[in-house]
């Protein structure tokens, strides 16, 4: 029987991390992803100050995060038939090798604009093989009942990196230069490979890659996502939030400058508010033992109803506030939704839906971006902020009519065709 206390712990935050596999993943994380942030400011800032051109700055964006949408699904398919340890390993060492390599052109000046672009590719390529195998892993370093809080925490140490890599990015442009930034996140790499390698295999609660080989197996895997309700929605539900309501980049300078008058200080508060928001959100989610659609939709209610109150906000102070609360829900239904996938899904196809995890996320911005851009240039940011609201409103209240049961599991995998 289990104790009191026991059970208080299992409810606990941060109960993954009695776990020395996942203690060791999540250090590794935190550092690699903070480095990743860190060296993604910095090639913006090299592409700016080497071209003088705010397109250049648009294009180079463009082709670092092109690769994920266009290869993510054929990593995930790898992922499913591969030692997931391993091929995280192997990402991790060419992502070092990449890191070394911008490094070296940078202090030697021997940058030149088609070698950024080139750059900017490989690592929005390292991006895009290490995304869904990331994901994936997870689920090997704990047990199910603690998966949706590692993933959870997970997405808690992204949110926060976002805020720490670019920090300590600054810090090193203003001092020593750009090209410190990469040697910084080369070693950040390595240190998140160390971690890789004291993880105790025995310890890893993986399942045997899939090795069937067959045709078609990225098209198994979409064809399984769409046939298991719960997953089906998950995923359309995330595009259009995603979409819709993670343009904060785009809007938030927009809201500053021309609704409130402000400059760089109020973008940064704001900003920063959201990622504090997001933080909160991530360990408010970690909390929870299981996740349904239930969660899902009213996660997303809240999103969309923080975004109104973004829109509607008479005062800077106003403002910052629901900007929080916009933070802690966004972050709620990106963890609500990796849980869901992670736990409704057969374990063989888990690359694969992960994969799709990372599409749907990252995918929307190149749609919505320009999108809401326009609204806000020519109606306002209190505009496009309220478009994203009755998008995220409607998107929550189609999936709560789905919500109030949970859709069994479903563990066949779809039918293959002979060869």
């Amino acid at each position: 029987m289990t104790s009191p206390a026991r059970g208080a712990a299992d409810r606990g935050t941060f109960r993954s991390l009695r776990v020395r596999n996942f203690r060791l993943f999540a250090a590794g994380h935190a550092v690699s992803q903070s480095g990743s942030w860190l060296q993604l400011v910095a090639l913006s800032w090299v592409a700016l100050t080497l071209t003088g051109r705010g397109t250049a700055l648009g294009w180079m964006v463009a082709v670092t995060f092109a690769p994920l949408v266009l290869l993510a699904p054929w990593v995930g398919s790898v992922t499913d038939r591969s030692d997931t340890r391993r091929l995280l390993i192997a990402v991790h060492i060419a992502g070092t090798a990449h890191a070394i390599t911008l490094a070296a052109l940078v202090l030697g000046g021997g940058l030149t604009v088609p070698l950024l672009y080139l750059m900017a590719l490989g690592h929005g390529i390292v991006h895009a093989a290490e995304s869904p195998v990331r994901r994936a892993f997870v689920a090997e370093t704990v047990d199910q009942a603690d998966l949706a809080n590692a993933v959870s925490l997970t997405s808690t140490l992204s949110a926060a990196c976002r805020v720490a890599g670019p920090a300590l990015g600054g810090v090193l442009l203003v001092g020593p230069g750009a090209g410190w930034c990469f040697v910084a996140n080369a070693v950040s790499s390595v240190l998140a490979l160390f971690g890789l390698v004291l993880i105790r295999r025995a310890e890893l609660a993986g399942t045997a890659p899939d090795a069937d080989g067959g045709d078609g197996s990225v098209r198994a895997g979409l064809a399984y996502a769409w046939s298991v309700p719960e997953l089906r929605v998950t995923l359309l539900a995330t595009a259009v939030v995603c979409t819709l309501g993670f343009n904060h980049p785009v809007i938030t300078p927009l809201l500053a400058e021309r609704t409130f008058g402000g400059g760089a200080g109020l973008y940064t508060l704001l900003y920063t508010a959201l990622a504090g928001g997001g933080i909160a959100g991530g360990l408010l989610a970690a909390r929870r033992r299981d996740v349904d659609l239930g969660h899902l939709a009213r996660a997303t209610l809240a999103f969309g109803g923080a975004t109104a109150l973004v829109a509607m906000a008479p005062t800077v102070a106003w403002a910052t506030a629901a900007t929080v609360v916009a933070g802690a829900t966004g972050l709620l239904v990106v963890c609500t939704s990796a849980a869901l996938l992670q736990l409704r899904c057969e374990p063989a196809l888990r690359g694969r839906m992960m994969a799709l995890s990372a599409v749907v996320v990252a995918g929307g911005t190149p749609i919505g971006a320009p999108l809401l851009g326009w609204l806000s240039e020519t109606a306002g940011p209190r505009a496009g902020l309220a478009t994203a609201a009755a998008g995220c409103a409607i998107t929550g209240a189609c999936v709560l009519t789905r919500g109030g049961a949970r859709t069994p599991m479903t563990l066949a995998l779809p039918r293959q065709e002979p060869a």
